[in-house]
C-alpha cells in the first residue's frame, strides 16, 4: 500500500475509532434512573441560580445555556469539536425580580439539535439530586439522529454541570415591647420579610429565646412576604430582657434569620391593705399592713422595705416578713405619747420601684389611773352603745342576765389592778374604795360583766370582755357625778 493510501487508511481508522468511542459513551448501560425534578425548575423572586462543575467530553461541537420562561436561549459557552474534553467557567444568574421557570439546554452544533433539561423535544438528559441538581446530557452522536426515542439511559456524559438554586435570604428585625413582671403577656417579638411575594407564613418556623432561660415557639402571621412573630411569656422579675428570635425556612433550613429584640418588664404593683390591731395599751406591737406582690412567688421579703407613720408625728422602719404564696406582712412597735385614735400609714417599697401604701387605725387606751377598773354589764357592751360605768344608780343603768346587780355597787372594781379577760374581780360596796379622782383617760379600758354578786361586804363579778370606752366629760369620784361614755372598741 502506498504512503498516500496508508495515510488515508490510517485517517479513516482513527476517525472510526473516535466515532465508536463517542457512540459507546452515548449508549453505555446500565443507566442511572432519572431522579429529582423533570428538569424544569422554578426560580422564586430574589433567588439565584448557580451553574458549576461545567465540563464536556465529545467529538461534536457543543454549546450550553439556560432559558427563562420559554424565552430565548441564553448560550453561556461553546465547546469545540474534534473529540476533546474540557471545562467552562461557572455562571451565576440572578437575583430574579419575579418568579420564573428555568430549563438548561445543550446544543449539538454539528447536528443542529437542541436538548432541554425538561426532556423536550427528545429526552437526552439525566437529572439527579435535589438542589443542588446534577445534570448530564448526551449529544446527537456520530449519526446526528433524528428520531424521537429518548436516550437517558447512559453513564458518563457529553455535557455535565451542577445547578444550585439559592433562595434569597429572609431578613428579620427585632421589636421593643413592654410587660409587667408576674403577668402573662403576648407580644410581637420580631418581623421578617421574604423577597418572594408568594411566600406564606406556613413556610417558616420561629423559636424564641426570652432571655431569662426560657424558650418557646413563635406564632407567625402575615402575608405578601411580610410577617410577624409573636409569643406569650411571663417574666418573674422586672428588668430589660434581651430576646433572640430565630426564623427558619422549613423547606431550606440554611435560609434563616435572627432578630434581637427587647422586652422592658416593669415592676408589678403592690396590693397593700391595712392590718392594724384595733387597740393597744399605748404601746403598740404587731402588724400594720399586709401586701401581695404580683411577681410572687419569685420575690422574697428582702426585696422590700417598709416605713410606718404612727399617726402621732413619728415614723419608724417596719419589719417585712413573708406569709407564703406571695403574701407578706409588715409589723412594728411603738409607744404613743397619749391615749387616742391613731391612723397608721404603712408604705412598702419594692427594689424594682413599685410602692404600696395602706392605712388603718388603732386606739391607744389606758385603764383607770392608779389601778382598778370600771365595770359595765353585758347588756351595754355593744359597739357604739352609750354606757354608764360609774353611778349611784349603777344597777339601774346596767342590765345583768337573770339578776339585778347589788344596789350598793357603784361601778368600780378595785382588784385586780390590771384586769384580764376571764379573770374575776372584786370591789368594796359603794365607793368605800374610792375610784380615781380624775381626770380619766379619754379612751379607757372597762370590764364587761355578765354576773355581779354580793357576798357579805364583798362585791365580785366575772370578766366576759374588756372594751374601750370613749369617756364623756362630767365624771367625778362622787357617785353623784355619773361616769358615762361610748363603746368604741373591743380589747378581748
Amino acid at each position: 500500500m502506498g504512503l498516500p493510501a496508508l495515510r488515508k487508511h490510517m485517517s479513516m481508522a482513527v476517525l472510526a475509532a473516535m466515532l465508536a468511542l463517542v457512540a459507546s459513551t452515548v449508549a453505555r448501560v446500565p443507566a442511572l434512573a432519572v431522579g429529582g425534578p423533570p428538569g424544569g425548575f422554578t426560580i422564586n423572586p430574589g433567588s439565584v441560580a448557580s451553574f458549576t462543575s461545567i465540563s464536556f467530553s465529545a467529538c461534536n461541537s457543543l454549546s450550553w445555556g439556560y432559558q427563562l420562561d420559554s424565552g430565548p436561549n441564553n448560550i453561556q459557552a461553546t465547546f469545540p469539536g474534534g473529540c476533546h474534553s474540557g471545562s467552562a467557567s461557572n455562571v451565576t444568574v440572578g437575583p430574579f425580580a419575579t418568579s420564573m421557570s428555568l430549563r438548561v439546554f445543550e446544543v449539538d452544533n454539528h447536528c443542529s439539535a437542541t436538548y432541554y433539561s425538561d426532556g423536550t423535544p427528545v429526552d437526552h438528559t439525566i437529572v439527579s439530586g435535589s438542589n443542588p441538581y446534577s445534570l448530564r446530557f448526551a449529544d446527537a452522536g456520530a449519526f446526528c439522529e433524528r428520531k424521537t426515542a429518548t436516550a437517558n439511559t447512559f453513564s458518563g456524559c457529553n455535557l455535565c454541570l451542577d445547578l444550585a438554586i439559592s433562595e434569597a435570604p429572609i431578613t428579620a428585625a427585632g421589636t421593643s415591647s413592654s410587660a409587667i413582671e408576674g403577668g402573662s403577656f403576648t407580644t410581637t417579638v420580631a418581623s421578617f420579610s421574604d423577597p418572594d411575594p408568594a411566600a406564606t407564613a406556613a413556610e417558616y418556623a420561629a423559636a424564641i429565646d426570652w432571655g431569662d432561660g426560657s424558650t418557646g415557639p413563635g406564632t407567625l402571621a402575615g402575608s405578601a412576604a411580610r410577617f410577624s412573630v409573636s409569643g406569650a411569656h411571663t417574666y418573674a422579675e422586672e428588668g430589660t430582657w434581651a430576646v433572640t428570635v430565630t426564623i427558619t425556612d422549613t423547606d431550606n433550613p440554611s435560609n434563616s434569620a435572627t432578630a434581637h429584640s427587647t422586652v422592658g418588664v416593669a415592676d408589678a404593683a403592690l396590693a397593700a391593705s391595712g392590718a392594724c390591731s384595733a387597740t393597744s395599751l399605748r404601746t403598740y406591737s404587731g402588724p400594720t399592713a399586709t401586701f401581695v406582690d404580683a411577681a410572687s412567688p419569685s420575690g422574697t421579703a428582702s426585696d422590700f422595705t417598709a416605713t410606718i407613720n404612727w399617726g402621732d408625728g413619728t415614723s419608724t422602719a417596719g419589719i417585712v416578713s413573708s406569709a407564703g404564696g406571695g403574701h407578706y406582712a409588715v409589723g412594728g412597735a411603738h409607744t404613743f405619747p397619749s391615749v387616742g385614735r391613731f391612723t397608721l400609714t404603712t408604705t412598702i417599697r419594692d427594689v424594682g420601684g413599685s410602692i404600696g401604701t395602706a392605712s388603718c387605725s388603732t386606739i391607744g387606751f389606758s385603764f383607770a389611773p392608779g389601778g382598778g377598773t370600771f365595770v359595765i354589764s353585758t347588756g351595754r357592751d355593744q359597739m357604739g352603745g352609750a354606757v354608764t360605768f360609774w353611778s349611784a344608780a349603777w344597777s339601774q343603768n346596767n342590765s345583768l342576765v337573770g339578776q339585778t346587780g347589788p344596789r350598793s355597787f357603784k361601778g368600780f372594781a378595785s382588784d385586780p389592778k390590771a384586769p384580764t379577760c376571764g379573770a374575776r374581780w372584786t370591789a368594796d360596796p359603794g365607793n368605800s374604795t374610792p375610784p380615781p379622782s380624775g381626770p380619766l383617760p379619754t379612751y379607757m379600758g372597762v370590764i364587761v360583766s355578765g354576773s355581779v354578786t354580793k357576798t357579805g361586804s364583798r362585791v365580785s363579778g366575772d370578766t366576759v370582755h374588756i372594751v374601750v370606752v370613749k369617756v364623756d366629760p362630767g365624771y367625778a369620784s362622787n357617785p353623784g357625778h355619773t361616769g358615762t361614755g361610748t363603746v368604741v372598741a373591743v380589747v378581748c
